[in-house]
């Protein structure tokens, strides 16, 4: 079975470059090849967020430092080139993503 875990970091930053690179307000505790989904960068409301080009998307990370990660396709392993996107404002959260559940009976 798998799922999204409640495992969450907020965002403070992520570059215009061809490796985007998020960075994270606190440790965000993932290992290179984690699985994450990005959300809350769509919309206008209270403020302009940017970057709705990665919300709500699944990414393989490749980690950097204890709060910065490189965000890679899951499928090709190849870097996301952000370059063209819309800047980042604020906000968004990065979501630990689970493919594996172990059940206790």
């Amino acid at each position: 079975m798998s799922g999204q875990a409640v495992v969450r970091s907020d965002i403070s930053a992520i570059t215009l470059s061809e490796r985007c690179e998020v960075t994270t307000s606190d440790v965000h505790g993932l290992s290179t090849g984690n699985m994450i989904r990005i959300t809350g960068l769509n919309g206008m409301i209270p403020v302009k967020r940017g970057f709705p080009q990665i919300n709500n998307n699944r990414y393989q990370v490749q980690v950097i430092s204890t709060t910065a990660f490189q965000l890679r396709d899951p499928i090709t392993k190849e870097y996301i080139d952000s370059t063209g996107y819309t800047p980042y404002v604020t906000g968004g959260n990065i979501n630990l993503f689970q493919t594996n559940y172990v059940y206790e009976a």
